[in-house]
């Protein structure tokens, strides 16, 4: 198998990256481990990351692996050498396995503030850092060839000893296979020849008709003029082609491989970026490139590395746990021995009581008389040599402790193996002989299967009779069964204590399988993102750029453009569907779109409850009035805006699965189909009751139940507030739609003049009817407050004409205060002196009024400042034909202007949302998982969610604490067994098995810094059993570093 490159091989490579990241910066640098570093370049919207292992290989990857915590104080130096630098150019150096990054400054890659960055892939390795005069700055190892030549910090690194590659002439070839042995083949020959390397080499040999194992010295015509020289010559020329060929164009890759038996995995044996001759024969996969098939070639073999680490941990711990389980056992079987021997010691005393008897009154006797211990030996020797039946059953003599030990026969055993003259007896007819010898039989038995055959050693004490003997072994046996008792028990918890340990420190130090490949981010993902309940997807702006970015590429006609009158707060766009930009996107969509708006503001951390508002896409403007000058990230709102109910701060966080398949995204679609026919049911009736055909009057009995909106509209003036919304720009304004047929529509200022004439030329008193002579006291009144507030403002200009002159340094403040608040009016000032509460002046709906009055056609607003929605707009947003909402067609859309390549978004690229799915079924094919951060009430079909609330937890914190516990959530959703008598059932199980583990593989999988970029900062987390997932959290925190201690040690 090849393990790594040739020079051949890194001059492929150079050739592709001289492509791919040449004008990128380098954005990162990372170590994998002591020998391998990831570069990442970038450049807006793109980026590539280059994986350099010392001495082995160098391409690009496509594949995520874990990087280290704590860098390298090498890969420091290079940080802070080369970050945010630009790499101006990418180098083999001649046709070494030595590879030049150059990151060359303005003036030149020879003028100081240049670096380069050496690679090299022959022997060990070694990476080197320079200045522009090759004046080695870092390197990864210093290296000693000889005396005079070593490689260290403050050496200059030579580039004067690098090969070229040249034409092979007839004389060197032939000069060359004259000096191989006598045994060398032509393979091994030609290996070492020129720098074509061992796999260019065979395929020079076959393409010249000979075979790779050929004896040079016996078999290759060495006369210039031969045919086989003229063939090798030939095919040199070819490969000299090839050489040149890989040094200008990208060359596709190809990995051979060996095909398993019965089934197995195939193993990959060797990628090279030409098809060889002695591979075309061979199985084998091609690539786009050299540098997709190295990376997909050692991307599997650290896969397979890391699951042979993996399985050997595994293993271990498994031996390890027969181990405990073993022993366990053994100390089980050996209680369960003792028990059973105890009982059947005391069961051969009552058998033999006669002779246990005999044999304790002898000793015993022996011992009165005074008798010496060693001669009583001696004595029971004696009489056991000359055939004593009594002493040839004592065994031994333990009179310090008062005990002899018999050896005891059951006698039960011969009569169950002789055939004597007892048939009678053993046949049962006599109920006392039958009864014995049915008990004997049963302790028979007993004794066969415990293995208690044959004679049995006892200890009797000699100052006790044989019965209390067999009693205290009774005794002993009953204890020893309580004991036995407690062991088991103890020791199965034990066993269990020891099983779990064994799996944490397993979890602990488990290598896990990290070499994954790299997802392609979907578009809107660089944006702040969600997928409403009703499906629609809604964007927003993270920053100005993005706010900039977001209206003026993705603002499209029939979308919805969201924002909120708070600093801070997102500039939000509703996607409609591309099949029906007609249709209206519903107010559930609009008001989560304003949830985000409002949660994104400064309203979360001071938890001030707002309201957001919407327009179309037509009433976004990036054009300025004449004069005015619009930031970034601000537009022009031209016409009405309707207001939103009021928001709650509450936020929420989930996990969306992307399906892999056709035939996962088909089990979705039925489902999906009639969520969408309910919610156009409800668009309907919604529509329907709220839009009346126009002169359409209220039957008597709605009259009744419903409140008189005569009454209201004059209560709230919606007469005066809801005139249409008419551009100053525009060049033929659209007559204003009126309520009832055949009426014009008039303005504010006709409707002030038609009152006073009525007021001129009022009725007697008593042709009004209530509810007119109301309308008209309140009318009198709201013309009484308007008198005063305007004699009250012509009182205060009058106080400030008369003013003394200023006191020192009180004049050069109003300077500066009268600069600041340059732009605000009169009104605009006591609107925000009335809503911060100032003393003596003026009551928000006094000045609202005022406002109201003196506006006469729509104005031109800039989005950041904004007057806050009163309750009769959010009323006015409820009345989706109002005349108000006539959108402003002379308004040029943001996305005509200043970006005339800004992309269209197809159909395709919006029908991504219906590969995702909240809540898969079993059987579903996953890809991977998506985080996302919505208001919470969107997240109502989430399977794996929690809520979020204005806190102080950052998004760190928060980000581990809603993994945590959406983790232990998928734990909880799967089976406990999945056994079931019920094949179906049975079925349904192990499915919702596999789809819970998958669920809880890929949420594990998303990296962290996915999960920091769209949580929301400054949160509290909230979920059902959060205290409990805290205390494991610790708990598991405290056993895992436990373990590593134990393992350190």
């Amino acid at each position: 198998m090849k393990q790594r490159f040739s020079a051949l091989d890194v001059r492929a490579t150079v050739t592709a990256l001289q492509q791919r990241i040449v004008g990128l910066r380098l954005q990162g640098l990372y170590d994998v481990n002591a020998k391998t570093f990831l570069f990442k370049f970038t450049k807006p919207e793109h980026k590539e990351l280059v994986l350099v292992e010392s001495g082995i290989r160098l391409h690009t990857t496509d594949y995520t692996r874990d990087k280290s915590i704590t860098p390298s104080n090498f890969c420091m130096k290079l940080r802070k050498h080369l970050k945010a630098r630009r790499l101006t150019a990418v180098r083999q150096i001649g046709m070494d396995r030595a590879v030049d990054f150059e990151f060359a400054v303005a003036a030149g890659p020879h003028a100081e503030g240049t670096y380069h960055i050496i690679c090299e892939f022959y022997a060990s390795g070694n990476i080197i850092l320079t200045d522009h005069q090759y004046t080695t700055l870092a390197l990864l190892r210093v290296v000693h060839v000889d005396a005079d030549t070593t490689f260290a910090v403050g050496r200059k690194y030579s580039l004067a000893e690098s090969r070229g590659v040249e034409m092979v002439e007839r004389s060197a070839l032939v000069e060359f296979l004259g000096r191989a042995g006598p045994k060398d083949n032509l393979k091994r020959t030609l290996a070492s020849f020129g720098v074509f390397g061992p796999a260019l080499s065979e395929h020079v040999i076959m393409r010249a008709g000979l075979s790779p194992s050929l004896r040079v010295a016996t078999g290759l015509d060495l006369h210039p003029n031969s045919p086989q020289i003229s063939a090798l010559v030939e095919a040199y020329g070819e490969a000299f082609e090839i050489v040149a060929r890989l040094g200008r164009e990208v060359a596709p890759g190809y990995i051979t491989y060996v095909e398993g038996d019965g089934g197995s995995e195939s193993v990959y044996d060797e990628f090279n970026p030409w098809l060889f001759e002695q591979h075309k024969d061979k199985p084998h996969t091609s690539y786009a490139s050299f540098a997709d098939a190295a990376d997909v070639f050692f991307s599997n073999i650290e896969a397979q590395k890391l699951k042979v680490k993996a399985h050997q941990q595994e293993l271990a711990a498994e031996k390890k746990l027969g181990a405990i389980k073993s022993e366990h056992e053994g100390r089980v079987a050996a209680l369960e021995l003792a028990h059973r021997k105890t009982e059947e010691q005391a069961r051969r005393i009552e058998i033999n009581l006669e002779f246990v008897d005999q044999a304790i009154m002898i000793i015993r006797q022996a011992v009165a008389a005074g008798m010496d211990w060693k001669e009583l030996e001696e004595l029971v020797r004696d009489q056991q040599e000359q055939g004593n039946p009594v002493a040839e059953r004592i065994l031994r003599l333990n009179l310090a402790a008062n005990q002899i030990t018999l050896e005891l026969d059951n006698p039960d055993d011969s009569d169950s193996d002789s055939d004597g003259d007892g048939d009678g007896d053993g046949d049962g007819d006599g109920d006392g002989d039958g009864d014995g010898d049915g008990d004997g039989d049963g302790d028979g038995d007993d004794d066969d299967e415990g293995g208690f055959d044959g004679p049995l050693a006892v200890d009797v004490d000699i100052f006790e009779s044989a019965f209390a003997n067999a009693q205290r072994y009774y005794n002993s046996r009953r204890q020893a069964g309580v004991k036995h008792a407690k062991t088991l028990a103890i020791s199965t918890q034990a066993l269990q204590s020891a099983e779990q340990k064994i799996k944490t420190d397993l979890k602990a130090t488990k290598v896990t399988v990290t070499v994954s490949q790299l997802r392609k981010p979907f578009w809107f993902e660089k944006f702040s993102w969600f997928v409403s309940s009703d499906g629609y997807l809604v964007l927003a702006g993270r920053d100005m750029q993005q706010n900039e970015l977001l209206v003026k590429r993705h603002l499209r006609s029939g979308d919805a453009y969201v924002h909120a009158d708070m600093h801070g707060a997102a500039s939000v766009i509703v996607k409609n569907r591309p099949a029906a930009e007609s249709a209206e996107i519903p107010p559930s969509t609009l008001f989560q779109a304003g949830v985000m708006s409002v949660c994104q503001s400064r309203a979360w951390d001071a938890k001030i409850v707002t309201s957001a508002w919407w327009v179309e896409a037509s009433q976004v403007s990036k054009t300025a009035p004449t004069g005015e000058y619009l930031s970034t990230g601000s537009f022009m709102i031209r016409g009405k805006k309707n207001f939103l109910p009021p928001t709650q701060l509450v936020y929420g966080f989930g996990f969306l699965f992307k399906l892999a398949d056709d035939e996962s995204i088909a089990r979705h679609v039925r489902a999906r189909q009639q969520r969408q026919a309910i919610m156009e049911e409800n668009m309907k009736a919604a529509t329907g009751s709220r839009l009346a055909p126009a002169g359409e009057s209220l039957s008597s009995e709605d009259k009744g139940d419903n409140m008189d909106f005569g009454a209201a509209r004059i209560k709230y003036n919606l007469d005066e507030i809801e005139v249409a919304a008419v551009d100053e720009f525009a060049e033929e304004p659209k007559a204003p739609v009126s309520r009832s047929e055949g009426k014009r529509q008039i303005s504010a200022k006709e409707r002030r003049d038609m009152r006073k004439q009525r007021d001129d030329a009022a009725p007697p008193a008593g042709k009004i009817d209530k509810k007119e002579q109301r309308r008209l006291e309140e009318e009198a009144k709201y013309e009484k407050s308007q008198q005063k507030q305007q004699k009250q403002k012509q009182q205060q200009q009058q106080q400030q004409q008369q003013q003394q002159q200023q006191k020192r340094g009180q004049k050069g403040k109003l300077r500066k205060m009268k600069e600041k608040y340059s732009e605000q009016d009169d009104e605009d000032r006591e609107l925000r002196m009335a809503l911060l509460g100032a003393s003596g002046k003026k009551s928000i709906s006094a000045i609202l009024n005022t406002t109201r009055d003196a506006a006469e056609e729509a104005e031109a607003v800039v989005v950041p400042e904004q007057i806050p929605p009163s309750i009769v707009d959010q009323l006015k947003a409820l009345d989706v034909e109002s005349p108000d909402a006539v959108p402003d067609t002379t308004a040029a859309p943001a996305d005509d202007e200043d970006d005339d390549d800004a992309p269209d978004l197809t159909v395709e690229q919006l029908s991504v949302l219906d590969t995702l799915t909240a809540a898969p079924l079993p059987g579903d094919n996953l890809a991977f998982a998506l985080p996302v951060c919505a208001p919470y009430s969107t997240l109502s079909q989430y399977r794996y969610r929690v809520k979020l609330l204005p806190g102080a937890m950052k998004k760190g914190k928060s980000c581990k604490m809603a993994l945590t516990v959406t983790l232990a959530a998928a734990d909880a959703n799967k089976p406990r067994s999945t056994f079931s008598h019920d094949p179906a059932e049975a079925d349904r199980l192990e499915m919702a098995a596999i789809l819970a583990t998958r669920e809880k593989e890929l949420m594990k999988s998303v990296p962290e810094p996915e999960l920091i970029m769209q949580m929301l900062g400054k949160a509290k987390v909230v979920a059902p059993n959060i205290e409990s997932v805290r205390q494991n959290m610790k708990t598991k925190a405290k056993t895992m570093a436990k373990a590593k201690a134990n393992i350190e040690e």
